[in-house]
């Protein structure tokens, strides 16, 4: 009889504490994360403009479903076709039986044309090395030989090259043997990684006023932007053919926080198009406790003020869409002070029956 009294006491002692514990006040994004925020990758000037105008996809392929698709879409080696000369190019040109065209070494210049003795100057950027070895070949049929054997010998490749850079997992200066498109360039760096944005952006050097043709032409910068995932699908009008000099960049993904009543509070890469309802998922899912009413979403203003918008998860469920998340975002999930006792009371007589005080 008298453990039933103590247990029954004690009953009542925990519910009027878990009673007083409920009346909450407003959670603050502080009490689960702190004071240091994650800095958002900043969109400025044209990368800010072309961003909105791609379809974002939903956040559900890992990198690796992502490099296995990109991995598809790569041109085999023996589909590559041979690398187009260019300036910067070191090559060596030989020709059987004529000691004076043998073993010449050249540069190719700015200006595409080298010169060679008997044939004189000729146009050798743009073309491969058997285009060249041909050109020089009929040359010099028409004047100075019946049959002559040329060889075409690439040393260095300077012009041809592409640069990855960003969230891949081998970045660097990457030598376009033959055609390269986008997904054979983010192949030749390995891939992108977990951390990866939605999007990769191909940045190519343009001249200003090309369309005339003049000399000297300022050189400016024009930015491409693509959606990774929409990529990955296999739509090879979004595989572009890169140009020697082509920079491929893949953002890292911005980050959201979710903390509060959530199974696994946390950073979370903000991936795609990524809303409300979707980030209580990836913590997990809700805890029993939490207050389905009571979820914020705490977004900071350009003034450093902090903005606070409540939701109700039964709106998602009812078929709302919830709002689209911004990098540095913080989705609290409240608690229920009903649910909080009832928790509490469940787990009372789970682990509390059968405990007894000393006599």
């Amino acid at each position: 009889m008298r453990r039933l009294s103590v247990c029954a006491v004690t009953a009542v002692a925990g519910l009027a504490l878990v009673s007083c514990s409920s009346a909450q006040r407003q959670p603050d994004p502080g009490d689960f994360i702190g004071t240091t925020t994650t800095p958002a990758i900043p969109a400025e000037g044209p990368v800010a403009s072309a961003a909105g105008n791609v379809g974002r996809a939903q956040p559900s392929s890992s990198a690796a479903d992502v490099n296995q698709k990109l991995r598809a879409l790569a041109r085999p080696d023996d589909e590559t076709p041979d690398p187009r000369l260019g300036p910067g190019d070191l090559i060596e040109i030989s020709v059987f039986d004529a000691p004076e065209l043998s073993q010449i070494k050249v540069r190719i210049p700015n200006s595409g044309q080298v010169t060679l003795p008997l044939v004189g100057s000729f146009p050798a950027s743009g073309a491969t090395a058997l285009e060249l070895q041909s050109q020089i070949s009929n040359h010099l049929k028409t004047k100075f030989m019946h049959d002559p054997q040329v060889s075409v010998f690439v040393h260095e490749h300077k012009s041809q090259r592409v640069s990855v850079i960003g969230a891949v997992k081998q970045g660097g200066v990457f030598p376009m043997s033959g055609e390269v498109r986008l997904a054979d360039a983010l192949g030749l760096a390995g891939g992108i990684t977990e951390d990866a944005g939605s999007v990769v952006y191909v940045v190519r050097r343009v001249a200003a006023n090309s369309a005339t043709g003049s000399k000297g032409a300022e050189v400016e910068q024009g930015m491409t932007v693509i959606d990774l995932a929409t990529l990955a699908s296999g739509r090879q009008e979004l595989n572009l053919p890169l140009q020697a000099g082509d920079v491929v960049e893949v953002p890292r993904a911005g980050t959201f926080y979710v903390g509060g009543e959530v199974q696994k509070p946390g950073p979370f890469p903000l991936k795609g198009r990524t809303t409300l309802d979707q980030a209580a998922m990836a913590a997990g899912g809700v805890s029993p406790a939490a207050d389905w009413d009571d979820v914020r979403l705490y977004r900071s203003r350009p003034d450093g003020t902090k903005e606070v918008t409540k939701y109700s998860m039964n709106d998602f469920e009812n078929g709302q869409s919830g709002p689209e998340l911004q990098a540095n975002d913080v989705v609290i999930v409240g608690k229920s002070a009903g649910k909080a006792v009832l928790y509490g009371v469940r787990d009372f007589f789970k682990f509390g029956i059968g405990m007894s005080l000393p006599r």
